[in-house]
């Protein structure tokens, strides 16, 4: 018990020392900011509305974007495993270019060559559809290491029992892949998040562009940046938290 309260007490001056680190690096930068005298956040905070809209829609394409992707996912790890050279190839292509793209040149690519070519309006669904396909590689890999974590001898347990198919998926693979899937989820919904901010570049009016509005029209971008820093945090942290809880939970579960 000593022991666990001495770890404790470590923990939380250790956290209130970082803090006061950080703190006083927060201070120093606001004392040598050279526009100080002139900082107007109300201006910013004035249309609180606008900041609001734009975060609710950043969350709804972001949650969208992740249900969809686990499709996606999966759909590209079976093509990446089929016997048939051809859907592997297929599989195989799309994952290669999506790792050699930087996000904002995929989501141009699709908005500027498909979208608008074929006469795609709806900018949100654009979107959704372009972070959709480029979050599908990054989830492929997840249900690839959740996959192989299941050991031969459970599928040969699996078959010396009778098990079909149905049986194994519901019984057996189903729940330890979803116990491992939560954590790189998570940690997935946290970078499509930060990604859904390139989407300003399409008109999507997410809380960036709409921060970035605001800029345009009061001339306070310090302001603006730091609003946006601030609600990016609130968004991601959380989140960051969660995926580390969960990988602990997952780890004692194992």
């Amino acid at each position: 018990m000593k022991t666990l309260n001495k770890l404790l007490n470590n923990q939380i001056i250790s956290t209130i020392a970082a803090l006061s680190v950080y703190g006083l690096l927060v201070a120093l930068i606001i004392y040598l900011y050279p526009g100080k005298d002139n900082f107007q956040l109300n201006l910013i905070l004035d249309q609180s509305d606008k900041i609001f809209e734009g975060w609710l829609l950043t969350l709804f394409i972001s949650v969208v974007v992740l249900f969809f992707s686990i499709f996606s996912g999966f759909s590209l790890y079976l093509l990446m495993i089929s016997k048939n050279l051809f859907l592997n190839k297929v599989g195989s292509i799309f994952n290669y270019v999506v790792f050699g793209s930087p996000l904002i040149v995929f989501l141009l690519t699709i908005y500027y060559f498909l979208a608008v070519p074929l006469g795609f309006e709806d900018r949100n669904i654009i979107g959704i559809i372009a972070l959709t396909l480029y979050i599908g590689p990054y989830m492929k890999n997840v249900f690839e290491s959740a996959l192989s974590s299941i050991d031969e001898l459970q599928y040969q347990a699996m078959k010396v029992f009778g098990f079909k198919t149905w049986q194994k998926y519901v019984y057996i693979i189903i729940p330890q892949l979803i116990r491992i899937l939560i954590p790189p989820m998570i940690s997935n919904l946290t970078f499509i998040i930060k990604g859904s901010s390139l989407l300003y570049f399409i008109g999507v009016y997410e809380v960036y562009k709409q921060i970035a509005t605001i800029q345009s029209n009061t001339y306070a971008i310090v302001e603006g940046y730091l609003v946006l820093f601030i609600v990016y945090l609130i968004i991601t942290i959380p989140l960051i938290a969660l995926a580390k809880y969960f990988e602990k939970k997952v780890s004692a579960w194992n």
